[in-house]
């Protein structure tokens, strides 16, 4: 990540932002309250407007959007609570921070789903998504994966080659194993893919 300036992580955010707002709304078909947990950073800040606006424009600026934030674990399960009634949760939290902040957080997170009432879907973000955080949390204490169940789970991933984002759904197996199954795809552009490469 050291070699995008800081503008550039606003405009990669910007980016990823509009296209996850958009499927959130299409593909996900998400129509109530769309929550946000995020943590205090610019780079989260920029994805989380993006993806609020993304979401919101689509419906015409009829929907509600809600941000709750979370620095520390122990701020986690309260700033979860916050989102109660929203339709999906999405965990904007990831990229600007190493596994020594998110997977803690990962595990915060996991532990309030299955703490609270929350009833939301989940969007886990790529960053989160991709270094596995969910799935060593769940090795760690496979009762977590209690929090998963009754729920739709999702996150996306992309492949730079073929130029593309892909959204799934994950499937919780018997065994807490963690499957995806791509529900839709969308086109990356050359600015956008080049930012991409660039912040890996």
């Amino acid at each position: 990540m050291a070699s995008l300036t800081l503008a550039e992580q606003f405009t990669l955010r910007a980016l990823t932002g509009r296209v996850v707002g958009e499927a959130i709304a299409n593909a996900i078909g998400v129509k109530g309250t769309l929550g946000i947990l995020t943590n205090k950073t610019y780079i989260c800040a920029s994805l989380t407007g993006a993806i609020e606006a993304a979401y919101v424009a689509h419906y015409g600026g009829t929907r509600r959007v809600v941000t709750t934030m979370a620095e520390s674990e122990d701020q986690v399960k309260s700033a979860l609570e916050g989102l109660a009634g929203s339709s999906l949760v999405f965990t904007a939290f990831g990229g600007e921070a190493g596994a020594d902040v998110n997977l803690p957080l990962t595990r915060a997170f996991l532990r309030a789903l299955k703490d609270t009432s929350c009833k939301a879907d989940v969007f886990f973000h790529v960053r989160i998504w991709a270094p596995g955080f969910v799935k060593k949390v769940l090795e760690e204490d496979p009762s977590l994966a209690e929090g998963l169940k009754n729920r739709n789970v999702y996150t996306f991933t992309f492949d730079l080659e073929k130029g593309f984002f892909f959204f799934n759904r994950v499937v919780l197996g018997a065994d807490n194993s963690l499957t995806l199954e791509k529900i839709a795809e969308a086109p990356i552009g050359v600015e956008h893919n080049e930012l991409l490469r660039k912040s890996l």
